[in-house]
C-alpha cells in the first residue's frame, strides 16, 4: 500500500488500480490466509444456506398436500411445477445474477469511499425493469398452457388440471421477481438473514394454508388446486416481508427510489441484459438439463421416475450447503473487485474452493452411506427405494463435481465473468451429458443408471474447465473491469 504522502495525479492513461506485485501476492496466499477466508465466509454462507432449504419447503408442503389428493393431481402438479419453472421462475433466477455482480461490486466501491450507495438501487431497478418486461409475454404464455402442452402429446385430462394450476401461479410472477430481487440487493450487502429470518415465518404459514385449502373440509375444489393460489400467497407474503425488512431494519438506503433516467439508461441497460443473459444460460442449463432427466426417467418406467424424483430431492437438499457459500463468496469477491483488492478476491476465490472442497466430502459420504434408508423417507414402495438406493452412490460422487460447480459459478457471478460458467454448462450438459446418458438409458439399458453417468462425467469435466479458467483470471484486470462498468454512462 502507498504512504499517503506518496499522491499522485490521476490522468485518462493511469491504470485503474494499482497492480500489486505476483511475488507478493505469493508470499500471503498461505494456508493461514485460506483458513481465515473460509472462517470469515462462513457466517455469510449459513443463513443463505438455511434461507433457501426454507424456500424449497414451500413446494416440498404443496407436494405433500397434494399428494393426499390424488394421482392424477400430483402428476398435473409436478407437470405444472416443470413448466412454470422451465418457462419462468428459472428464468428470472439467472435474470437476478446480474444483480450479484453489479450490486457487490457497487458495494465495494461504496466501502472504499469511491461509489455511493445508491447506485445499488440503480442497478437493482435496471433488473427489477428488464424482468417485469419479460414476465409480460411468460404470463400470456402461461395463460395458454393446456394447447402447448397438449401440442407435445400430454394426456388431455392431466394438461387440463396442470394448465389450470399454471394460471393460479400467473400473479406470483410479482412477487417472485420482486423477492429475487431484493433477497440478491440485500446480500450483496453482506445482509444475508433477511430471506431466512423471513421465509422461516412464511413456511409454516404456508403448510397451514395447504392444510386449510388443499386438505380439509374447507379446500378449494376436489382437484388440489388450493395449492398454487397458497405458493402465491406465500411468495406474495415474502415479497411484502423483504420489502418492509428492507425499508425499516437495514439495506434500504441503497434505494432512491424509481429515478427513470437512471433505469432507462440504454448503456447500463444493455450491460444489465448481456449479464442477466449470461446468468440465465448458467442457471436454465443446469437446471433444465435435470427436467430432461426426469422426463426421460418417465419414460422409462413410473418406478424410476418416483426413484428419480426421490434422489433428486435429496441431492438438492444437500446442494443449498454449497449454494450458500457460492453466494457469500460471491458477495465477498464482488466487494474486493469494487474496492479495488484483486488479491482479497483471488483469496476468497480459493478460500471458497477449500471450503467446497470439505461440503463436496461431506456430502458425498452422507448420501452415500445413508443410500439404504433415504427413500424410505419419500416412499413405501420397495422398488422405489431399491432404486434409490443403487443410484445414491452415484449422486455421491456427482456432489464432489455439483459442489465445484456450485462454487465456482458463484466466484464467476462475482468476478463479473458469468459467460463462462454459462458456456461450459451449455457444452458440458448438452453436447455431452445429456446425449451420453439417454444414450446409455435407452441403447445400452443401463437405464436411470445411465442418465447419472451421462451427467455426473459431463460435470466433472465442466468443474475441472472452471478451476483452470478461474485459476488463470488476472484479478487485476478484473478490478479494473469492474471499475470500467461502473463508470459507464
Amino acid at each position: 500500500m502507498s504512504h499517503p504522502s506518496q499522491q499522485r495525479t490521476t490522468t485518462e492513461s493511469t491504470p485503474l488500480l494499482p497492480r500489486t506485485s505476483d511475488h507478493t501476492e505469493d508470499d500471503s496466499f498461505t494456508v493461514s490466509a485460506l483458513l481465515a477466508e473460509a472462517k470469515a465466509m462462513a457466517p455469510l454462507a449459513w443463513p443463505v444456506s438455511v434461507g433457501y432449504l426454507l424456500q424449497m419447503s414451500l413446494g416440498i408442503a404443496a407436494v405433500v398436500a397434494v399428494g393426499r389428493v390424488s394421482t392424477n393431481a400430483l402428476a398435473s402438479l409436478a407437470l405444472a411445477t416443470l413448466y412454470a419453472n422451465v418457462t419462468g421462475y428459472s428464468l428470472f433466477v439467472g435474470m437476478a445474477a446480474a444483480i450479484d455482480t453489479l450490486c457487490s461490486q457497487a458495494f465495494g466501491e461504496y466501502l472504499a469511499g469511491t461509489g455511493e450507495k445508491k447506485e445499488l438501487g440503480r442497478h437493482f431497478s435496471r433488473t427489477i425493469f428488464l424482468m417485469y418486461s419479460i414476465a409480460i409475454p411468460i404470463a400470456v404464455m402461461w395463460w395458454f398452457t393446456e394447447p402447448l402442452l397438449l401440442l407435445v402429446g400430454q394426456d388431455a385430462e392431466i394438461a387440463h388440471l396442470s394448465a389450470k394450476f399454471t394460471k393460479y401461479l400467473i400473479p406470483s410472477l410479482v412477487p417472485f421477481i420482486l423477492s429475487e430481487s431484493i433477497k440478491r440487493l440485500l446480500m450483496s450487502q453482506r445482509i444475508m438473514t433477511a430471506q431466512m429470518f423471513v421465509i422461516g415465518l412464511v413456511a409454516p404459514l404456508n403448510c397451514l394454508l395447504l392444510y386449510i385449502f388443499v386438505v380439509s373440509e374447507y379446500r378449494i375444489g376436489e382437484d388440489g388446486i388450493g395449492a398454487p393460489i397458497c405458493l402465491t400467497i406465500s411468495h406474495t407474503v415474502i415479497a411484502i416481508s423483504l420489502c418492509l425488512y428492507t425499508r425499516y431494519v437495514q439495506g434500504g438506503d441503497s434505494f432512491a427510489g424509481w429515478e427513470w433516467d437512471q433505469v432507462l439508461n440504454i448503456k447500463k441497460l444493455k450491460l444489465v441484459a448481456s449479464l442477466g443473459f449470461s446468468g440465465v444460460l448458467m442457471t436454465c442449463s443446469e437446471w433444465w438439463a435435470w427436467e430432461v432427466v426426469a422426463l426421460a426417467a418417465g419414460l422409462i418406467s413410473p418406478t424410476y421416475l418416483a426413484a428419480q424424483t426421490v434422489v433428486l430431492n435429496c441431492a438438492s437438499i444437500t446442494y443449498t450447503i454449497p449454494l450458500g457459500f457460492a453466494i457469500a463468496c460471491s458477495t465477498r469477491i464482488g466487494n474486493a473487485l469494487g474496492s479495488g483488492q484483486p488479491h482479497q478476491a483471488r483469496l476468497a476465490a480459493w478460500g471458497a474452493f477449500g471450503t467446497g472442497a470439505v461440503i463436496a466430502l461431506f456430502n458425498s459420504s452422507f448420501l452415500f452411506f445413508a443410500r439404504n434408508s433415504l427413500g424410505g423417507y419419500f416412499s413405501n414402495d420397495p422398488q422405489v427405494i431399491k432404486v434409490v438406493a443403487e443410484i445414491l452412490p452415484l449422486a455421491a460422487a456427482f456432489q464432489a463435481a455439483d459442489v465445484i460447480g456450485c462454487i465456482a459459478g458463484g466466484i464467476l457471478r462475482g468476478a463479473g465473468r458469468p459467460e463462462i460458467g454459462a458456456y461450459l454448462n451449455l457444452l458440458g450438459y448438452y453436447v455431452f451429458g445429456i446425449p451420453v446418458g439417454l444414450w446409455m438409458c435407452f441403447s445400452v439399458g443401463l437405464k436411470l443408471f445411465g442418465l447419472w453417468i451421462g451427467l455426473t462425467v459431463a460435470l466433472f469435466v465442466v468443474a475441472i474447465v472452471e478451476l483452470v479458467m478461474i485459476w488463470r483470471l488476472d484479478w487485476n484486470k478484473e478490478a479494473e473491469n469492474s471499475h470500467e462498468r461502473s463508470l459507464q454512462h
